[in-house]
């Protein structure tokens, strides 16, 4: 493990919640490696940011997971912290559903994050100290209208985080999920191109209106930061208020 500031990998860096995270961490004073299945979408991210390392690779897949980690070895280290932000969303009623989509439903949000952890974690456990952070979802925290699969697999992706935290908390490793709610993304087109619906989601809202993805950034930043040293095995909320 490297000394502080340290080196960070970021799936699902190329766009929204992910680069948001990226920029953040560069900003305390990190270097990135940014983890995506769209290329161009990383080189955007990387130009002009010795800082930032793209590594273009499909979280579901163990060999390219591992071929990424290698790159980013090579490179700069061991990563002191591992934020996966890579997810999949869509609506769907589950009569309507294939095994093939619920299969993407599972292996983007709950097995993508098993494979970087598993990938992670020796090195960290072998340094006593890493911080690994997973964006989960309110909707893993509560059921939702027309989107089963997705609720169950960030469920399972909040269990994750807590059984890891339980296992490697005593190896020095912090592990913590993040919630965030609405949040301005292109995930959220499903109910930012109605202007009704949105108004009365946000209506309905504590904090009366959609989230930033700086704000998710932001949370995440606090829980690698020494600031957060005592908190693990956390599932922080970042929705204004919905699961409240």
């Amino acid at each position: 493990m490297s000394d502080a500031p340290g080196i960070a990998l970021v799936t699902g860096a190329a766009g929204g919640i992910g680069r948001a995270v990226v920029e953040r961490l560069v900003r305390d004073g990190m270097r990135v490696g940014a983890l995506d299945v769209n290329a161009e979408g990383l080189v955007a991210l990387a130009a002009d940011r010795p800082d930032v390392l793209a590594l273009t690779a499909d979280v579901t897949d163990e060999d390219e997971i591992r071929a990424a980690f290698e790159a980013l070895r090579g490179q700069w280290g061991e990563p002191d912290v591992v934020v996966n932000v890579a997810g999949y969303f869509a609506r769907h009623r589950v009569p309507d559903l294939s095994r093939s989509e619920w299969d993407r439903f599972l292996a983007v949000n709950a097995t993508g994050p098993f494979l970087v952890c598993r990938e992670a974690l020796p090195a960290m456990i072998a340094a006593g100290a890493g911080c690994i952070v997973n964006i989960a979802s309110t909707a893993g925290l509560q059921g939702g209208r027309d989107r089963a699969a997705y609720c169950a697999a960030k469920g399972a992706l909040v269990q994750l985080t807590r059984s890891l935290a339980i296992d490697h908390g005593p190896d020095g490793v912090r592990i913590n999920a993040v919630a965030p709610g609405l949040i301005d993304t292109e995930m959220a087109d499903w109910i930012r191109h109605d202007p009704a619906a949105l108004a009365g989601f946000e209506a309905s809202l504590p904090a009366g209106r959609m989230g930033t993805v700086e704000e998710v950034a932001d949370t995440v930043a606090y829980l690698v930061s020494p600031a957060a040293t005592y908190v693990m095995g956390a599932t922080v909320a970042v929705d204004g208020g919905s699961s409240a």
